[in-house]
């Protein structure tokens, strides 16, 4: 995925995060069925998970406000610091691994800068495809971090 994408679904999981009331259960639904797309064919970003995604964000106006504000600042940031985004490990101690989780995006051999996306796309398909999304993150302390550092652009 691209860079673009990711920073995309940070934008979204911090937004989700920010968001003053919890979403509804229309909302949790299809944002569980984007996550088990993702996990599934992380391919079809550009044609249906991006657009699903954004259908959510737009339908819900406080959590656009959010997103669109997170996104912006984001967008200025060129390389979001690895010590800032969630690894696999540390999704487990938030999230316990249960059978009915979606399994997580496999990832290929390819250099280490290939790394990042991989870990941003695991954290928002186990975050997205939890019950309770809001809760789910604000559960990660790195977010939190990650926040002041946007904050700052």
């Amino acid at each position: 995925m691209k860079d673009s994408a990711n920073k995309f679904l940070l934008s979204m999981l911090l937004a989700i995060k920010e968001l003053d009331s919890p979403l509804n259960a229309e909302e949790k639904e299809n944002l569980y069925l984007a996550g088990q797309q993702l996990s599934l064919d992380p391919t079809a970003w550009e044609e249906d998970i991006e657009p699903t995604l954004m259908e959510i964000i737009n339908n819900n106006p406080s959590l656009n406000t959010v997103f669109k504000s997170i996104n912006s600042k984001l967008e200025k940031i060129d390389e979001i610091p690895q010590n800032l985004i969630p690894n696999t490990e540390e999704m487990k101690t938030v999230i316990p691994t249960e059978e009915n989780q979606p399994l997580e995006r496999p990832i290929p051999d390819v250099d280490m800068s290939d790394f990042q996306s991989n870990e941003i796309t695991n954290a928002a398909i186990q975050i997205i495809s939890s019950p309770e999304p809001s809760e789910t993150v604000k559960k990660i302390g790195k977010f939190d971090k990650l926040l002041n550092l946007i904050s700052q652009k």
